[in-house]
């Protein structure tokens, strides 16, 4: 894989046979508190051209015999249109279904008739009490497990941690690794939004200090108003289920629950449609806007705008303080 960088908080990625652009944001699908089955899920993905999209291990092996053949023919026309396939070591699904089963040996299971883009590698989760040395070789062991079950793609470092370890364990894991992505979940990063960016710009900085283009993934990040503060203090790449389980207002930025739709007058195209369901009407519209926001996002990163995006989306005093935490005051 080959990570150019494009401007101070974007790249070009090629990996084998695709290209895309940072910052990114792939929709997730899971069966976990949802509304439709993955396979309905990945269906409308399918249909709209959506550039990426990140599923379940859990998910795929608990399927049937007829609906996992079914996933796999969605999945071939999806690839033919250039997708990234990131697939989800399925932990998060194994937790809300209490299942306690859930080991390497189902990642592998997904991965024997899968061949993802990108694969996170199997959780392990950071315990207080716990020596860090210790957390961070059974991390290193767990990534490079994951990494010799792939066939093909790339394996991201999904790391656990405190914002205060980190840095220092980022630190680590590159010197054993040599990751070209690492990945850590939003929930660890801190509690308010601004102690999170500070984290992601002290990771950032770690990562930098390297000398080598390394991405670093966010988990569970929809907020698009996040999003947009998080890439410039050094996120590159996020995942959420906010786009079935939410409604974005375009013009601020903000998510509504899902069933606010009416409250907002909005025109996009999605909207506009006539005799389509709700439900379906409302996910299109998410996807629509989350295309079109990630890319002006990259745009105002590429041509120096970024303070009007700010300013439409900030008051002056987060931007000042986004400003301050980014480092670019």
């Amino acid at each position: 894989m080959l990570i150019k960088k494009k401007s101070f908080r974007s790249y070009t990625v090629d990996s084998p046979e695709k290209t895309f652009q940072t910052p990114l944001f792939i929709p997730a699908i899971s069966s976990v508190k949802a509304n439709w089955t993955i396979l309905e899920y990945l269906g409308l993905l399918e249909n709209l051209g959506y550039p990426a999209f990140l599923a379940s291990a859990y998910d795929y092996c608990r399927l049937n015999k007829n609906d996992r053949q079914n996933f796999e023919g969605i999945l071939s026309e999806y690839s033919k249109k250039q997708t990234l396939f990131f697939l989800d070591n399925g932990n998060y699904e194994a937790y809300w279904y209490k299942d306690q089963k859930w080991t390497l040996d189902g990642l592998k299971t997904a991965l024997d008739t899968m061949c993802p883009d990108f694969c996170f590698s199997f959780d392990v989760f950071w315990e207080k009490d716990m020596k860090v040395e210790k957390h961070i070789k059974d991390t290193v062991t767990s990534v490079a497990k994951t990494a010799g079950l792939q066939k093909t793609g790339t394996t991201i470092a999904l790391l656990h941690a405190n914002p205060e370890l980190f840095p220092g364990m980022i630190q680590k894991v590159v010197d054993y690794l040599n990751p070209e992505i690492v990945a850590v979940p939003e929930r660890e990063l801190g509690f308010g939004v601004f102690e999170r960016a500070q984290t992601i710009k002290n990771i950032r900085t770690q990562l930098d200090k390297t000398d080598k283009s390394i991405l670093l993934h966010v988990l569970g990040t929809g907020n698009p108003r996040s999003i947009l503060i998080y890439t410039l203090c050094g996120a590159d790449m996020y995942d959420a289920l906010d786009w079935s389980s939410s409604f974005v207002d375009p013009k601020s930025g903000h998510l509504y629950h899902f069933s606010q739709k009416d409250l907002l007058n909005c025109g996009c195209k999605a909207c506009l449609m006539q005799k389509v369901p709700y439900d379906y009407q409302v996910m299109v519209h998410n996807l629509i806007f989350y295309e079109t926001y990630l890319e002006r996002i990259r745009n105002s990163l590429e041509s120096g705008r970024v303070d009007s995006m700010l300013k439409e989306y900030f008051s002056g005093e987060c931007i000042s303080e986004i400003k301050k935490v980014g480092g670019f005051e």
